[in-house]
């Protein structure tokens, strides 16, 4: 590039004499990309486990229930909202969708005034480009539940802002925000703290200190009235020995989190992204510790360095002492995204009024640029992984909506539980959300244009939930039969008369079933030669029969109910 080029275009980004509204502009401009390239991805997507679970408890919602804790954290935020909405709007997935792409956008922007003020406008723009991109975190960016967690990252980003004034009405601002955010996600806590230290280094600390009180008293109480009330935590307790471990946690942390912000760590060998000490990771966590580390040496930091520290170093603390084995693990997706809020908080605390050069403008926003191609690639991957998952789970519901209507039957002895069957706990107990919002669960029609492998697969839920079973039949001569030859493949097929059939064969075989798929992939037992058996089937509002068949040359099939 010309030197009269970098001298008018390259030097003003650098030297804050840009005009602003460029910066606002190309970020507009990135944050609308985001929003359409997220919406394509996921299309046809639908909930995730933890949302199913909402969406099961939604019909009978009250404030008790709401307060419950959801694996540990109080969501009473999303509880009544999902139930409002639900009640109001219906159950398309489009809306939640929304509702998180919002709650990223505002936190999103807010960083970006928090850096600006700091780092000036270009250098802001940086970070805040990739994080609209962040796919590394599918959860929390492309799913309905990213809401929750980013509607209370949000919480915690406008009520630093707002302190940052240190007027009357930023204190308000912010203790409103922190009392949001502690009954929407505990992540906001980590804020809290920060927003103490911010208070407490302050001149006015003691008439300010109501702003953090509040909020802290609410979460206290909450956690109170859980003890009074004999509310047990299914999942999400805190191990306090655990803090001796928040050293390694934080290191696995900040690799996992500066490989996502970086993008240097695409699976070329698979889809999605490579686990936190893998490639770049452990380098980069090195770098910013020791940079940290200098830049403390040298002093003239602020008061709000501090509070960055202290918001980052209290959500890794808040993580490890929530660890689960396997399941909870550092710089993994579930913490990703916030945890790139809080490290990008001490970075730019760190860069307050740094003027880069030429070069170093240059490296910052290519490695940025970086970030974002890696993230949109694991968008479009976990975007084909959602949708590739939306059929089955439908399928899931559609087989606890057909089992439940059918309820009560008599399971046969090799019956499972249908919590067993299905991909999440919530599917199992879904029948009264879809009988009262819909949409859930696949309609008749909608389902006879779902693949094969869908309905096979809704087949195998359902027969392994009845555990269908051949009884031996004791009655009357049957009536109403037909007769069953064998096809090609030596294979007696039949439809099953409503409420199930009277079964005989001189030779007996093999009995298998199916529905809606079209493989006879659901073994029943063995029909006995000549002896006549009985097989159940409960009825349910579909009107697609079950089919059998019988590996023999011919049976009879007859109704149970003349």
């Amino acid at each position: 590039m010309p030197e009269a080029w970098k001298r008018r275009y390259l030097d003003p980004l650098i030297e804050f004499k840009a005009d602003p509204r460029l910066v606002f502009g190309l970020l507009g401009l990135a944050t609308l990309a985001s929003l359409v390239y997220c919406l394509w991805a996921t299309r046809g997507s639908t909930f995730s486990g933890d949302e199913l679970t909402w969406v099961t408890l939604s019909p009978q919602m009250d404030l008790g229930q709401a307060l419950e804790p959801h694996s540990g954290h109080l969501v009473l935020v999303s509880h009544l909202l999902y139930a409002w909405i639900l009640d109001t709007l219906g159950s398309n997935y489009v809306i939640f969708r929304l509702l998180t792409l919002a709650t990223v956008y505002i936190s999103v922007w807010l960083l970006f005034f928090w850096a600006r003020k700091r780092v000036g406008d270009f250098l802001a723009l940086a970070p805040c480009v990739v994080l609209l991109f962040f796919g590394t975190d599918t959860g929390h960016l492309l799913q309905g539940n990213g809401f929750t967690i980013m509607l209370a990252v949000a919480c915690g980003m406008a009520a630093l802002l707002a302190l940052e004034r240190d007027s009357r009405s930023g204190d308000l601002v912010a203790c409103l925000a922190l009392c949001l955010g502690v009954v929407t996600y505990t992540v906001v806590l980590a804020f809290l703290v920060g927003a103490t230290a911010a208070v407490l280094l302050s001149r006015r600390r003691w008439s300010r200190i109501w702003v953090v009180a509040i909020p802290i008293a609410i979460y206290l109480g909450w956690r109170l009235w859980i003890v009074v009330a004999d509310v047990g935590f299914a999942r999400g307790g805190v191990e306090p020995g655990y803090i001796f471990l928040l050293p390694s946690w934080t290191f696995q942390s900040l690799s996992g989190i500066l490989n996502a912000l970086s993008g240097l760590h695409l699976n070329f060998g698979g889809s999605g992204w490579l686990p936190p000490g893998e490639m770049a990771g452990p380098t980069l966590a090195v770098i910013f510790v020791v940079a940290i580390g200098w830049r403390i040496s040298i002093g003239r930091l602020t008061t709000w360095f501090w509070v960055a520290m202290a918001v980052a170093l209290a959500m890794f603390a808040s993580q490890v002492l929530s660890w689960i084995p396997d399941v909870r693990e550092p710089g993994t997706s579930r913490y990703i995204f916030p945890g790139a809020f809080v490290v990008l908080l001490v970075m730019i605390e760190a860069a307050r009024g740094y003027r880069p050069n030429r070069t170093a403008f240059v490296a910052i926003w290519l490695i940025a640029l970086t970030g974002l191609a890696t993230n949109a690639a694991i968008i479009k991957d976990s975007g084909d992984a959602l949708r590739a998952r939306g059929p089955m789970v439908r399928a899931e519901v559609t087989a606890a909506t057909l089992l439940g209507e059918a309820f009560p039957y008599l399971p046969g002895p090799s019956a499972k539980p249908l919590s067993e069957l299905v991909s999440a706990p919530g599917i199992a107990t879904i029948l009264e959300a879809e009988q009262k919002y819909g949409g859930l669960a696949f309609s008749p029609s909608e389902l006879t244009s779902q693949s094969d492998p869908i309905r096979i697969a809704l087949d195998s839920i359902i027969a392994q939930a009845y555990g269908f079973t051949l009884i031996p039949y004791q009655g009357d001569k049957p009536t109403g039969c037909a007769v069953a030859k064998a096809g090609p493949d030596g294979l007696s097929t039949a439809p099953i008369p409503e409420k199930g059939a009277i079964l005989t064969s001189k030779t007996g075989g093999a009995v298998t079933i199916r529905r809606f798929g079209s493989a006879f992939s659901n073994t029943v037992g063995e029909l006995p030669s000549v002896r006549p058996m009985t097989l159940n089937v409960p009825q349910d509002s579909n009107p697609t029969p079950w089919q059998i068949a019988v590996q023999t040359p011919r049976f009879s099939v007859c109704p149970t109910v003349p």
